[in-house]
């Protein structure tokens, strides 16, 4: 009778735990951020969240600003720059469910760094060119924005190629974020704040660790 109590409790324990595990890969809207190409708009499905009374991030290539790269998938993606008055640019979305708690996932992504990126300094009201690499860092939060709480979910090397590079993180969540920031910020190993840039293509969906590895 102990014996059959104990595997019925033992039965309950792994079937809780195992509902807990993610079923499956959470996929991302417009992950390639296709739109018409166009300066200071934000890729459909996505949205702005960078500083009040700066501009937001572009759909590239549009030939303004001198970028004319091709994309790594589709037809465009997304440019980010950061800025010599220390404000940078991040786009963001809602996900199609939230992130689980202390559960490893991966995120594989494209980027790489447009050689020429021609704007007013901020700082200086003089053309410059935003050429500098810029690191590319992941966010979770949530869309209630009156909640407190976000946490860099992971953070790219310094993207200074010119070719476009697969880059894949790998992080784990301590919280059920249900908000996913992709953000450019400064190389922390140079004199900041600067002009930079770094192009964003081809996100994948966040996959459970679990699975990456079941399919080995």
């Amino acid at each position: 009778m102990k014996t059959t109590i104990t595997s019925l409790i033992l039965s309950l324990f792994w079937g809780l735990a195992l509902t807990g595990q993610p079923a499956a890969a959470i996929p991302l809207k417009n992950p390639s951020f296709e739109d018409a190409p166009r300066h200071s708009h934000v890729p459909q499905g996505w949205e702005d969240c960078g500083f009040e009374g700066e501009t937001p991030p572009d759909v590239q290539p549009n030939g303004e600003f001198g970028v004319v790269k091709e994309a790594a998938h589709g037809n465009t993606y997304l440019g980010l720059v950061l800025r010599d008055n220390d404000t940078w640019e991040c786009a963001a979305q809602p996900l199609a469910q939230p992130l689980l708690a202390d559960t490893c996932y991966q995120l594989v992504l494209k980027a790489c760094r447009s050689e020429v990126y021609k704007s007013i300094s901020r700082a200086f009201g003089q053309l410059a060119n935003y050429d500098t690499p810029a690191v590319i860092r992941i966010w979770g939060g949530y869309v209630d924005k009156e909640k407190d709480g976000f946490e860099m979910l992971a953070e790219t090397e310094p993207v200074a190629n010119t070719d476009w590079q697969e880059y894949r993180l790998t992080f784990t969540s301590t919280a059920p974020y249900d908000y996913l920031y992709v953000e450019a910020y400064f190389d922390q190993g140079r004199p900041i704040p600067y002009n930079g840039n770094v192009l964003v293509d081809d996100l994948s969906d966040i996959v459970p660790c679990t699975l990456i590895a079941g399919n080995k």
